[in-house]
């Protein structure tokens, strides 16, 4: 079952981030998502969409390579990255990781959130790495390292997220619900070198910002 990495478009990731992510058995782009990986030097194995936003250099570049062109017309009913998350299934992963889509059109963001968190990857780890915040879907329990002091937000995917409990942060939960329309996750403070959040219905998307405002 392979790692695999879904590029997304949106603001730049730093070489450096890309390369603290480890290998990975099948690297896909969603469109200009390409962009982001050439910029690390990382070879594709498949390019997925309209291909209206990627740049021409690495366009031409992709074709004069190995990397499997998966073309779609605009007039589709899918996001860019949606396909390329069909992409990544196909493979029975076990892990996505994937790498930017932040920045940009907000519905762009917002239509990625939603695809990062979609129920068809519910069997399958996911996490999100961007240039400066890192966010994890959980729907059982994971134990996220942290720093301490670092700042981090629980949001609920799609509905209400409910049995929810947090440890090792500045404001623990037990038990408790996160509603959609309400603010409870946001901001908490991690304590130690780990996190642990377990939700017993629902989902959440546990953002980390990589940013230290102390004890």
């Amino acid at each position: 079952m392979p790692v695999v990495h879904v590029f997304v478009g949106g603001d730049p990731v730093s070489p450096g981030r890309i390369d603290g992510l480890g290998p990975a058995d099948l690297v896909i782009a969603a469109d200009s998502g390409a962009d982001i990986a050439a910029g690390a030097a990382v070879t594709l194995n498949i390019l997925v969409g309209d291909l209206d936003s990627i740049s021409r250099t690495v366009l031409e570049r992709v074709f004069d390579g190995e990397t499997v062109i998966e073309a779609h017309s605009p007039n589709k009913d899918a996001t860019d990255l949606e396909l390329a998350l069909d992409v990544a299934l196909r493979s029975d992963p076990s892990e996505i990781v994937f790498v930017g889509g932040r920045g940009g059109r907000l519905d762009h963001l917002l239509g990625n959130v939603g695809v990062i968190g979609s129920p068809a990857a519910r069997h399958v780890p996911v996490t999100w790495v961007m240039e400066r915040e890192t966010a994890h879907v959980i729907r059982r329990g994971k134990s996220i390292p942290t720093t301490p002091g670092e700042l981090f937000s629980l949001i609920p995917i799609g509905s209400d997220a409910h049995g929810v409990h947090v440890r090792h942060a500045r404001w623990p939960l037990r038990d408790a619900s996160l509603r959609v329309h309400r603010s409870v996750g946001i901001s908490n403070v991690a304590l130690g070198r780990q996190v642990e959040i377990e939700v017993g219905e629902g989902a959440v998307l546990a953002i980390f910002n990589h940013q230290i405002i102390g004890s």
